[in-house]
């Protein structure tokens, strides 16, 4: 994974020519597009730069697990947790929002340096086979980077300025879509160029966490469903069940959020190594990659969510509830991946030891520190964890998602609710939970994958975007809130993230376009 995380040559990639008219002579040491790209080297040079925003503001570096955790009542404030991010917690947030705004940044940041890629390898002609192979593949994976991007920017914004081609990314005077779906087309025709061009697998291990065949097939997959084209969804998210693809459930849950592991349960990652890189240091994930500093690449989220460390939240309430449900016989049950998911006492069903592979042994969890997280925490091996320097991967989409997508699938067109079972209890199975028998009528079938989903991907920012999709967000975020802070904060307008201010002040295309000062 190392060539995909640096990030500093992408200084050098967008360096500008010299102004010719200002000089007789051009200046030898300046790049410009037209004579930086020469060969592979160049291009997957910008192809890490488009990578290396997955570690930028907004995204997985800090913020997004802020962002959707929060917003998705995964996580709940702590006192220690303050000013934006707080905001957050109880949608009090406005289009001034520091988090957000630098969130939409970040993605059209991501389709520039694509579409740079795109502009300029199409251009290239290279003599040998293995360049042009190389030239199909970058070309994807900017492609998949234009997909995600977009997936996102409709998610969250809906309408929003598209940019097309290089030209148009620079332009500041670009009008909304027309539509939301202009941008989910763009985000699906993304995913489906990457598809023709990206490898089931890379040779070279140094490439682990480039975009796969795969990744780009669950995100097209992930793309159709969330706009409830189950059909299409179904059709990609069966592709992943089968050869050429050996994605595979992990055997030990606790496996997946170990540091520096990957497993076969991997659809796309980000990947946190950064020990022995030589520059930088733990705390540069406050926006040190590419704007000071040195390059790093490792996540904040074990010190910003560890409750013997920063503290910043603990896992809800209602989180903590929805792994206490009935079983089919209607008793009352505790589901296993509780104790997998956080730290608390019995009745909860949550850890009540840490430090099991610490050198002096397990230590009893102080259940007077209330719930607290353990995935993502590294407290299994250690008593507090120092600094904000974790290595364990952020996992966007992995296996045990696909196969409750592709259950969901069914369950919505109300089809081979047998094979959805099937899908369900595999997953439940790795962690010893029980087997359901039936999943009943489609209304039942629905309540349990939605369930499935809240317990197996707690914690991984899937709930909000789950709950936006469904539209539930409004009555079961309120409801669940009305409990925890004694408010219902969640208005009709919070289905959609408002416009950023400073969008709306450089963007004239913007103007008259956006409703209620939100979006």
């Amino acid at each position: 994974m190392k060539k995909i995380l640096i990030s500093l040559l992408a200084l050098m990639i967008f360096a500008s020519a010299c102004n010719e008219d200002m000089l007789e002579v051009k200046n030898q040491n300046q790049y410009s597009y037209d004579t930086y790209f020469t060969g592979s080297a160049q291009f997957n040079e910008a192809v890490i730069a488009t990578y290396a925003i997955l570690l930028g503001k907004g995204l997985y570096a800090r913020d997004w697990y802020f962002l959707f955790d929060l917003m998705g009542n995964d996580a709940e404030r702590d006192a220690p947790l303050l000013g934006d991010l707080l905001q957050l917690h109880d949608f009090t947030f406005g289009s001034s929002h520091i988090q957000i705004s630098e969130l939409w940044q970040s993605l059209y940041r991501m389709i520039l340096r694509a579409n740079l890629v795109i502009e300029q390898a199409e251009k290239w002609e290279p003599s040998a086979e293995a360049d042009r192979n190389l030239k199909r593949q970058y070309i994807a994976e900017a492609q998949f980077f234009r997909g995600y991007s977009h997936l996102y920017l409709a998610m969250l914004w809906g309408r929003v300025p598209l940019k097309p081609n290089f030209a148009s990314s620079g332009e500041l005077f670009t009008p909304r879509s027309r539509t939301a779906q202009e941008v989910w087309d763009a985000a699906e025709t993304g995913f489906k160029l990457a598809i023709e061009g990206l490898p089931v697998a890379y040779p070279n291990v140094n490439d682990s966490g480039r975009a796969t065949r795969g990744a780009a097939v669950a995100f097209l997959a992930k793309t159709y469903l969330y706009q409830g084209k189950f059909a299409e969804a179904e059709t990609e998210l069966r592709k992943l069940i089968t050869a050429p693809y050996d994605y595979a459930l992990t055997a030990n849950y606790d496996d997946l959020f170990r540091e520096r592991i990957t497993t076969k349960e991997s659809v796309f990652e980000v990947k946190h190594n950064w020990t022995g890189w030589g520059s930088g240091n733990a705390f540069y994930m406050f926006g040190g990659q590419e704007a000071w500093g040195g390059r790093t690449t490792h996540t904040g989220r074990n010190m910003e969510y560890g409750w013997n460390d920063w503290r910043n939240v603990f896992i809800s309430t209602a989180a903590v509830n929805a792994f206490r449900y009935n079983n089919e016989q209607g008793n009352p049950y505790i589901d296993p991946r509780a104790a997998l998911t956080f730290y608390g006492d019995a009745a909860s069903g949550g850890d009540t030891n840490y430090c099991n592979f610490c050198d002096g042994g397990p230590i009893t969890y102080p259940i007077s520190e209330g719930f607290r997280w353990r995935k993502y925490n590294r407290y299994e091996y250690r008593v507090n964890e120092g600094q904000p320097e974790s290595e364990i991967h952020s996992k966007v989409i992995r296996f045990a998602d696909v196969k409750l997508m592709l259950a969901e699938t069914l369950i919505e067109q109300n089809k081979d609710l047998g094979q959805a079972l099937q899908h369900i209890n595999d997953v439940r199975a790795r962690v010893g939970a029980f087997a359901y028998t039936t999943l009943g009528n489609q209304e039942n079938a629905r309540n349990i994958i939605r369930r499935e989903r809240r317990l197996e991907l707690s914690g991984e920012q899937v709930r909000y975007f789950d709950l936006i999709r469904w539209g539930t967000a409004q009555q079961t975020l309120n409801a669940e809130k009305q409990i925890q802070i004694d408010r219902q904060p969640f208005q009709p307008r919070n289905v959609l993230l408002p416009i950023p201010q400073a969008e709306k002040e450089v963007n004239a295309g913007m103007e008259g376009d956006i409703a209620n000062d939100w979006n």
